[in-house]
């Protein structure tokens, strides 16, 4: 696999836990968009516009791609760790979940918090990059 597919998914990885803020940001900005202010003051507004405006920001919330994207990183996410054991969900939230990680899969391996050997420690942590890149749709062949 390439260096640049394993830190795209790296990348995601360790946005993964502010998805759900970022998902919940985006519908906000779908909902409440920035309007100006309409300075045509009189003549009367339909009562119809209003109900054209809620579907079209259901239709846009159905239909934005970045919305998609986000739900879609989140689903893989956890479709991956979902299908893992404990020593690979261990080694992912150490690395890439938490904001400063106390150890690198060395330290996991050495202070026993994961119950396998160094080399195996190193295998679980590629085969789940692998499995999500496979899931995103950036695995390659090199």
């Amino acid at each position: 696999m390439k260096r640049s597919t394993i830190r795209k998914v790296e990348d995601l990885l360790r946005d993964y836990p502010e998805i759900d803020k970022y998902i919940e940001d985006r519908e906000k900005e779908l909902r409440y968009p920035m309007t100006q202010d309409d300075e045509n003051i009189g003549g009367g507004r339909s009562q119809s516009l209003r109900n054209e405006r809620t579907l079209t920001m259901l239709i846009t919330i159905d239909e934005d791609r970045r919305l998609n994207t986000l739900k879609r990183q989140r689903e893989v996410i956890d479709d991956c760790l979902d299908g893992v054991g404990e020593d690979t969900q261990v080694i992912i939230g150490e690395l890439y979940f938490r904001k400063r990680p106390q150890y690198t899969v060395d330290g996991l391996v050495v202070n026993h918090l994961v119950h396998c050997s160094r080399r195996s420690a190193y295998r679980l942590k590629k085969e789940f990059i692998s499995e999500c890149a496979k899931r995103f749709g950036l695995y390659d062949l090199d």
